[in-house]
């Protein structure tokens, strides 16, 4: 992932070496770098023609990185690990997705997991975050950013039809949690709350794994442990619905 590779990247890298450590092509590469650049959450040096993380990017993460929020929400991430041994995660809002700003992962080395590092967008009607977050907001405004970008279909199991997604976000609301049922990579599945961290900037809390071990978790109380999780960041406790599978 190319935030990934800018985030070890302290002295900033050129395109060829963001295209070889990524495996993109360099037109493939170059473009998503283009639409980082205008979400600010990349920045190219004119003068070293070198690629380093955006001021958004910076923003965003701040608002993390001291105080409350902070200490909170690595206390939650870190107690929903070590009690579920998944991959736990924040995302915040741009204009046409979801950022992952914090990440933990399991601490079982043998264990088979899927994760989403510090960096990775998520497409808002693909994603268990995206969807979290745009059914928080109001109706009109998560309607106009479904409309603006293209809805990928990236698995059979995709959502594109905006009927379809509009009914699911309901479903959302209803739950009090969002899902993700291998519609961005088969075998995968994610669920997500939203909340307002202490600056009262909308985030989501999200869990992503393998889809059978994902849906015995929630049978064994995860969602109820997501909802609670979310709660406690601050957003309004929900009785976890019957699990989505």
């Amino acid at each position: 992932m190319i935030m990934e590779q800018l985030a070890h990247a302290p002295q900033g890298m050129t395109l060829s070496e963001l295209s070889a450590s990524t495996s993109l092509a360099p037109g493939t590469c170059h473009r998503l770098l283009a639409g980082l650049q205008e979400a600010r959450l990349a920045d190219r040096d004119e003068a070293s023609l070198r690629w380093r993380p955006g001021l958004g990017l910076v923003r965003i993460a701040s608002t993390l990185n001291n105080g409350r929020g902070a200490a909170s929400i690595d206390r939650v991430l870190e107690g929903l690990r070590d009690r579920w041994q998944e991959c736990f995660f924040v995302s915040v809002l741009t204009e046409e997705a979801v950022v992952c700003i914090r990440s933990v992962e399991t601490t079982d080395p043998n264990r088979v997991s899927v994760t989403v590092p510090p960096g990775r967008r998520l497409p808002l009607h693909a994603s268990a975050s995206g969807k979290a977050i745009i059914a928080a907001l109001p109706k009109a405004t998560g309607h106009a950013m479904l409309t603006a970008p293209r809805r990928t279909r990236f698995t059979d199991s995709t959502l594109t039809r905006l009927g379809d997604i509009d009914r699911d976000l309901a479903s959302t609301r209803e739950r009090g949690y969002a899902t993700c049922d291998q519609e961005l990579e088969t075998g995968v599945l994610a669920y997500a709350v939203s909340f307002r961290d202490p600056q009262d900037e909308l985030r989501s809390l999200g869990v992503i794994g393998p889809r059978e071990r994902l849906i015995e978790h929630a049978e064994a109380g995860l969602l109820r442990a997501l909802i609670d999780a979310g709660a406690d960041l601050g957003a309004t406790p929900r009785a976890p619905a019957e699990a989505h599978a």
